[in-house]
């Protein structure tokens, strides 16, 4: 599998490495956690009549409280900054995740969650460990308003994780809710895996399809219609498909997390040439008249005399 180049970028806030830098990152961020402390401090004795101006944060990674009654078994426990701990929460559920996964800036990867290396996570899909949790296997892709979640509660009383292999695509829209999904599988467009039921390795779950409350879908099959029922055996080509599509999509991932960490100055710069290779290319334009242009990069270089 070919890689873009984001693959191994240098992303533009590096761990500090030297002992000065490290020391220097430590004081900086307890100096910053009791500044957002010592505000909300004073919100709250100011009362009602305080004005508080805040960003809204980004969930694209977000934590939930830790709860000891139902501990993490994919996420991670993590500490609370001391001087957070004034208030009400001591604890908290991160998520985990292995090298190079992609997370769109505007999914929602919330809480009791493990996600494996070169997996990625697309625009608008919510995965939610509040309850319970999450695993997502390497080399998989979570596709475009896919929703996954957790049972809590069921009819049987028995609390389910979800848990999804390797390799495997979950079509945009679909929704797979306290499911097991095995490794090279394809959940197709808006599709619904719902509790309790088992996809086997190797098998399609087809666009569209309902899979129904512990249904067990064995390996290497087709299954379709709602509720859904089996179709057929893949055939090889369908095999080699659902291994094509993971590859590509942990390529694509790679792009979008470079183009996504791009800083507003690297941006203003590529929209300033793109301007200006767009007039270049215009023999007509009057900037021919009053500009040279650089052969190879097609850039204005200097004023003409």
């Amino acid at each position: 599998m070919s890689r873009h180049i984001g693959y191994k970028f240098p992303y533009r806030h590096p761990a500090p490495e030297t002992v000065v830098e490290k020391l220097l990152y430590g004081v900086g961020t307890m100096v910053r956690n009791l500044g957002s402390a010592l505000d909300e401090m004073g919100a709250i004795m100011q009362g009602p009549a305080a004005v508080k101006e805040s960003v809204q944060p980004n969930l694209a990674w977000a934590p939930t409280k830790h709860d000891p009654a139902n501990p993490p078994t994919k996420g991670q426990v993590t500490p609370v900054p001391p001087v957070r701990k004034l208030f009400d929460i001591k604890e908290i559920v991160m998520p985990s995740k292995g090298e190079n996964v992609f997370i769109a800036p505007n999914a929602n990867v919330m809480g009791d969650v493990k996600i494996g290396s070169n997996s990625s996570v697309w625009y608008g899909a919510v995965l939610r460990g509040d309850v319970n949790g999450i695993e997502i296997g390497s080399n998989t892709n979570i596709q475009d308003n896919a929703i996954i979640h957790v049972g809590k509660h069921s009819i049987d009383g028995k609390a389910a994780p979800t848990i999804i292999g390797s390799n495997v695509t979950v079509g945009h829209c679909a929704t797979v809710h306290a499911a097991q999904i095995g490794d090279n599988c394809l959940i197709g467009m808006g599709s619904t895996v719902l509790d309790g039921a088992q996809v086997g390795s190797g098998s399609i779950v087809a666009a569209g399809a309902v899979v129904p409350p512990k249904t067990v879908i064995p390996s290497g099959q087709v299954w379709a219609g709602n509720p859904a029922k089996f179709l057929r055996n893949l055939s090889p080509e369908e095999q080699a498909f659902i291994s094509k599509s993971a590859s590509n999509y942990a390529e694509l991932a790679d792009q979008h997390r470079f183009e996504n960490g791009k800083t507003f100055e690297e941006l203003y710069v590529e929209s300033r040439i793109e301007l200006e290779r767009f007039l270049a290319a215009d023999p007509i334009n009057s900037v021919h008249q009053m500009w040279e242009f650089d052969r190879q990069t097609m850039l204005a270089t200097r004023p003409k005399k």
